[in-house]
């Protein structure tokens, strides 16, 4: 909330909500909002051009105390003189203002009319996915891509008020396929943390869950009524989502977490120029065999690149890299594709069970054959791993197991 007497505090909030309208204006569910839109940002340029004036006005008022680090007091003077620039910034601030309100006025003739229904097409029909999770019932359908990501449209029902809601800011990661199961399974993720934000408001009347604005009030409390539903829901999701191709064995390192300033760069990059782009520059974190050390290291390996409800996922399988950002919490980290070594699989060839075992059935090999075997596994067997000791590597050879 605005202070009204600390310009530091509501310039840092003005910020940031900048940046929030950035990003939620990507997308507009009915075009009819841009004129509320346009109206605020009117305001805010008005706003604007009155801060300006005022900071070149303070420049000048405060010359008598302006330094350079070095002391010398005509050298402040004169760049005290000099942030007078911020006048000229304020006039070409005015010229903005008369576009700006230029386009407010066409966009108030336009009478928008309602989406058409009938262009839906007869793929997107026979995607559309329909469930019931407690109370509420969940539909979503195929909706005009965004660039490189597939769009869902949703739409959320109580069945016992009759009340509904509909959306279209449901996306799946950038040139993910068209999957309406998955689909589903993240609308039921993104009800069951609003229904857990709206819990912890109950729980803790003068907190401010990060969730709590996902979706109006009435379908953060039916989430929070049907809690176990949307679990069973998102559970059975997975359960039932379609296996990915056949192909080898694969986990995940990290390269790299970022979050505050330096995640908000990265983000921008991800606005400007596409999740390629944020992956080529956080490869610069890279350092080969020295990260996959480190993070063999502090057991940051994954089967799974780790992700959070909000999450977005891209995975470029030909650099083998995978990028996951949350530009509502702040977030990015780059993981790179480890393939575990044959050396890490365990060489059950010579194990017998506890019964033939004792039946004398399958025992150890004579001595000679043993010997024989074993030179045989240590000329197949790869260099030990940089975590084990060699004694202990040789011992595990000779008994046929590895790490």
């Amino acid at each position: 909330m605005p202070t009204f007497h600390d310009p530091l505090t509501d310039a840092a909030e003005a910020s940031e909500a900048m940046r929030g309208l950035s990003h939620a204006s990507r997308v507009f569910d009915d075009p009819t909002d841009t004129y509320t839109l346009f109206g605020d940002l009117t305001a805010a340029m008005r706003s604007l051009r009155q801060v300006l004036d005022q900071l070149a006005a303070t420049h000048l008022t405060h010359r008598d105390r302006a330094h350079h680090d070095d002391g010398d007091h005509l050298a402040g003077d004169r760049s005290a003189l000099a942030a007078a620039e911020l006048h000229q910034a304020s006039t070409l601030l005015d010229q903005a203002h008369d576009h700006l309100n230029a386009a407010f006025s066409h966009s108030g003739r336009i009478a928008w009319h309602p989406e058409p229904t009938a262009g839906i097409g007869n793929d997107a029909v026979a995607a559309t996915r329909t469930v019931s999770a407690g109370t509420l019932r969940l539909t979503v359908w195929p909706d005009t891509p965004v660039g490189e990501h597939q769009r869902y449209a949703y739409r959320i029902t109580d069945t016992t008020d009759g009340g509904e809601v509909k959306g279209r800011d449901l996306f799946t990661g950038a040139g993910q396929p068209v999957d309406p199961d998955r689909a589903m399974r993240d609308l039921a993720t993104f009800l069951g943390a609003a229904g857990e934000a709206r819990q912890y408001a109950l729980d803790h009347p003068d907190s401010e869950p990060e969730h709590a604005g996902l979706f109006p009030g009435w379908v953060a409390e039916a989430a929070r009524v049907n809690a176990d539903a949307l679990i069973e829901l998102t559970d059975v999701a997975e359960q039932t989502a379609p296996a990915e191709a056949s192909r080898p064995e694969r986990r995940w390192i990290s390269v790299v977490f970022l979050q505050g300033e330096e995640a908000d760069q990265v983000l921008d990059v991800i606005d400007a120029d596409g999740t390629a782009a944020a992956i080529e520059h956080l490869k610069g974190w890279d350092y080969g065999e020295e990260t996959t050390r480190a993070a063999l290291e502090n057991g940051y390996v994954y089967d799974e690149p780790p992700t959070g409800a909000l999450d977005r996922v891209v995975t470029d399988d030909g650099a083998g890299y995978s990028l996951t950002y949350n530009p509502f919490a702040g977030h990015v980290s780059l993981l790179r594709e480890h393939h575990t070594l044959p050396a890490d699989a365990l060489d059950d060839a010579g194990v017998v069970s506890a019964r033939e075992a004792i039946a004398g059935i399958g025992g150890p090999a004579p001595e000679s054959e043993a010997r024989q075997a074993a030179s045989e596994r240590s000329r197949r067997a790869p260099d030990p791993s940089w975590f084990v000791h060699p004694g202990a590597a040789a011992v595990k050879q000779s008994r046929g197991l590895s790490l």
